[in-house]
């Protein structure tokens, strides 16, 4: 549990060796989907005076990680089909891997339910 926070600490603090580890470790995905369900969470909790409960699972937890999977694919698609330099080597997983730790700043949405704070963390 602690090397996910530490992750998710790097992910936050833009580590570049973070990424490139978690770009190769393909163990990692576990705690990629884990951190952008979090993160969904946290913005859920944010809302959850305005939307609701059910709010939190339609628009916290299902879009998100749609999302997530619609934008790895679309970006995959895009950088090695369409527009690849002769560098390029990637591959659907190391984008979700690296995309879900992406979302890892997202966690401080959940300071979005004082209503004070929320529009400076959205």
């Amino acid at each position: 549990m602690s090397r996910f926070i530490d992750r998710i600490i790097r992910s936050a603090k833009l580590d570049v060796h973070l990424y490139e580890e978690v770009e190769t470790d393909t163990g990692a995905m576990g705690q990629a989907i884990g951190i952008v369900v979090l993160s969904s969470i946290a913005a859920g909790i944010a809302t959850i005076a305005k939307v609701g409960l059910g709010g939190i699972f339609i628009g916290a937890i299902g879009a998100p990680l749609i999302s997530w999977l619609v934008w790895a694919y679309l970006i995959y698609l895009i950088g090695t089909k369409i527009f690849p330099e002769p560098q390029t080597r990637a591959n659907p997983g190391e984008l979700l891997r690296t995309i879900g730790f992406s979302t890892s700043p997202g966690l401080i949405r959940v300071l979005g339910i004082i209503p004070w704070l929320t529009g400076l963390v959205f």
